[in-house]
């Protein structure tokens, strides 16, 4: 039998498990032990997010058993596949909410890409919003537009497709490359627009966030003579300038690296990964919101029973992620 290191210096003896990469030959969670088999099991965060933890159906209850539990309990030894795949576990809940034992590894993990879908409305608006840019860039005039339907709008305009057609040519030319080559220039575009339309995506979860805040401060003024709820509202309108201040960071850091059209083309492969990483942090953060979200798009903004508890329960989903002393200084 052969003897291998592992990652803290000691040593093991290779078992059948091993193989010369984290996830081996296969994409998806192929677990080995027969605990991983039980019918309805799964892995996610606890609710308060400290620990990733493996759910069983015990009954009528369902046991959470920590990874550590896991792997001591069942002897699950270290290094071995299913060792690896459990720490795989742990990046793969950043990109998903739960994760199932013979599932997909995310393919943010395997190769850079997402494993959720966008739409044909994202990656038009996705497009359109880049071909501007490149008009902007062959004109000399940047354009900066942010309503969907204005985008649309330029782009088609038959100014702007001429302005797309000559930026083209002087990309190739700046780039080096012989004329009969500009359609490597194309696909080079075509490619990053194929990864901005997830930001695309991704900018709308933040737009129905603010129809939160819109919604609220609707409310607000519906409730005015209340005085209790008023300042429940307006403590919240508060704690959501900090989500929403950091996630238009984001944008606005992606958005910039757009306008810089030579240099992006320049260092595509970079540019693609900036782009990625970007992507992968809002899907992350977003993730804590989507259940939220669908709330507010079937209530809230007016008088009801129903927008009151969506008040109480954004109230509590703000202050646990985002209240600090600051908060409640005096303006």
């Amino acid at each position: 039998m052969q003897e291998i290191k592992d990652a803290n210096g000691g040593s093991r003896v290779r078992d059948e498990f091993d193989e010369p990469n984290p996830f081996g030959p296969t994409t998806t969670f192929d677990f080995q032990h027969k605990v991983f088999s039980i019918e309805g099991g799964y892995f996610s965060y606890t609710a308060d997010k400290t620990q990733v933890v493996y759910h069983v159906p015990l009954g009528v209850t369902v046991g959470a058993v920590p990874l550590s539990a896991l792997r001591s309990t069942f002897d699950i030894r270290r290094g071995s596949r299913d060792d690896r795949l459990l720490t795989t576990i742990e990046s793969s809940l950043r990109f998903v909410k739960v994760i199932r034992p013979g599932e997909s590894i995310p393919n943010e993990l395997l190769d850079g890409t997402a494993s959720w879908q966008v739409s044909d409305e994202h990656r038009a608006l996705a497009r359109n919003r880049i071909l501007i840019q490149l008009a902007s860039w062959s004109s000399g005039n940047e354009i900066v537009v942010s309503d969907p339907s204005k985008i649309e709008q330029i782009a088609e305009d038959p100014i702007t497709k001429q302005r797309v057609a000559d930026a083209y040519v002087k990309l190739t030319e700046a780039l080096g490359l012989s004329p009969d080559r500009q359609v490597e220039v194309e696909a080079r575009i075509a490619a990053y627009i194929h990864e901005v339309a997830y930001i695309e995506a991704l900018r709308e979860r933040m737009n129905l966030i603010r129809s939160m805040v819109e919604k609220s401060e609707r409310m607000r003024a519906a409730y005015r003579l209340d005085r209790t709820l008023v300042s429940e509202i307006t403590q919240m309108l508060r704690l959501f300038k900090t989500p929403l201040s950091e996630f238009q960071a984001i944008f606005d850091q992606v958005d910039g690296q757009s306008g810089e059209v030579l240099a992006l083309l320049k260092n595509l492969d970079s540019q693609i990964a900036f782009t990625r990483n970007a992507r992968d942090e809002l899907h992350h953060r977003f993730l804590d919101w989507d259940d939220l979200i669908e709330q507010w798009k079937r209530g809230g903004g007016e008088r009801s029973p129903g927008g009151e508890g969506l008040i109480k329960t954004t109230y509590r989903f703000l202050a646990q992620r985002y209240l600090t002393a600051n908060v409640w200084r005096r303006s």
